[in-house]
């Protein structure tokens, strides 16, 4: 079974009494195949290996461009946060050997 981001992915239920699960394939973890990270339509998310009760539609290209974008979105968020986290750290470097500097020059105008 050979998938990609973004294609739809049905799990049919063995009881009559519980429906099918339906999502979207966000993630391909495997070399081509299972498994696979689902976004059901319910909003949980998970790990699926798929059984043989399962089926694959191939996702429109709009579907599958949507979700790109909004990995790349989430990626860019992740992307700033390490910037800022770095940029704080130099800040906070860089004031620290101010301030170093600054005592040692009190200091030699303490003698």
């Amino acid at each position: 079974m050979s998938t990609s981001v973004g294609d739809r992915i049905r799990m049919h239920s063995n009881h009559t009494d519980v429906p099918d699960r339906t999502g979207t394939i966000v993630a391909v973890l495997g070399q081509g195949g299972p498994p696979y990270r689902v976004r059901f339509d319910s909003g949980e998310e998970t790990i699926v290996t798929p059984g043989p009760d399962a089926t694959i539609e191939s996702g429109s290209v709009g579907d599958k461009l949507g979700l790109a974008a909004e990995q790349a979105g989430e990626k860019a968020g992740e992307v700033a946060g390490a910037v800022k986290e770095q940029a704080e750290d130099a800040t906070g470097a860089a004031a620290r050997t101010v301030a170093d500097l600054a005592d040692d020059v009190a200091k030699r105008f303490e003698r």
